[in-house]
């Protein structure tokens, strides 16, 4: 676990987020205590931190590596992640040796898509990629808003409101048709990000939350506010209509900041390049662009 981690860091130091940061640093904690942290690794930490998966060994030492995961709640869906090798090891075939051995590996599991996240800055990797056949299906930007800042005095709801319970299947419909490779990484769609929790609004739980807009009885743009696991923390879920970006997304963001408290720690994953200039007079700060990618097993087994 600990040389696992070392490459990781080492590969990804520039892009790894809190939790990501927390995990190696459990993975580190955890392999000092031999084969019983092991056994503890998958009673603590998240599934990412026990993939299945290959390493490349020379003269004893893990020079490179590739995960791979099983999505939850969907077997055929797999995710491919920290495909790295150390710089001294590159140029030698092991980045490739790694992915095609994942991609075999999902084949005997009867996998049917592979997904992975590449920054969009690292055409390297990408081209390495779409040489075995993965291929783009968005590019998209997280945004964040730090805790204490106060809204431009310009900002303006528009049409924005907060969702009626009926309103559901309607956003739901507009995520499946904007967004079919899904919204949160690395999941399909589903309708329980958007299906009212009665009980859970009954307690005043309220993990989620819904802003819609509208126009002629036709809901043009959604916001989900998801609760995040530290304490006043939110993640945003915007969706939008093609012919209504540029002109709804200040109107629905304004409208949450607004009603959240200036203490939360707000995230944003949006397409890149649209909305740059009003996310950032909204307090948005990009933190890093990346590019979904998949592909296809039936291809390869039809190859």
């Amino acid at each position: 676990m600990r040389a696992v981690a070392d490459l990781i860091e080492s590969a990804f130091a520039g892009g790894l987020d809190p939790d990501g940061r927390r995990m190696l640093r459990w993975m580190r904690r955890l392999s000092r205590v031999g084969w019983i942290g092991w056994v503890l690794n998958y009673w603590l930490l998240p599934p990412a931190a026990h993939p299945f998966g290959f390493v490349w060994e020379v003269d004893g030492r893990i020079v490179g590596n590739a995960s791979l995961l099983r999505v939850e709640g969907c077997p055929r869906r797999w995710v491919l992640s920290n495909v790295a090798v150390y710089p001294d090891h590159r140029r030698r075939g092991i980045g490739r040796a790694l992915v095609q051995a994942s991609i075999d590996m999902v084949q005997r599991r009867r996998g049917e898509v592979i997904l992975l996240q590449v920054e969009r800055d690292n055409r390297d990797a990408q081209v390495l990629y779409a040489s075995y056949g993965f291929r783009p299906l968005s590019t998209r930007t997280t945004w964040v808003r730090r805790k204490y800042q106060a809204l431009p005095v310009t900002a303006e709801y528009g049409l924005a409101r907060r969702r009626k319970r009926g309103e559901w299947h309607e956003q739901w419909e507009l995520a499946r048709r904007v967004y079919p490779e899904g919204l949160i990484w690395p999941f399909p769609v589903a309708a329980s990000l958007f299906h009212p929790h009665s009980l859970t609004g009954a307690f005043g739980l309220h993990s989620m939350r819904h802003w819609v807009w509208s126009e002629g009885g036709k809901l043009l743009a959604s916001l989900v506010a998801r609760r995040g696991i530290e304490r006043g923390s939110w993640r945003l879920i915007l969706v939008a209509e093609p012919q209504a970006r540029g002109r709804v997304e200040v109107g629905l963001l304004a409208r949450v900041l607004d009603d959240l408290t200036p203490s939360d720690h707000i995230v944003l994953d949006y397409p890149a390049g649209l909305a740059e200039v009003e996310l950032r007079e909204l307090g948005f700060q990009p933190e890093r662009t990346l590019t979904w990618m998949a592909f296809d097993m039936s291809n390869y087994l039809n190859g």
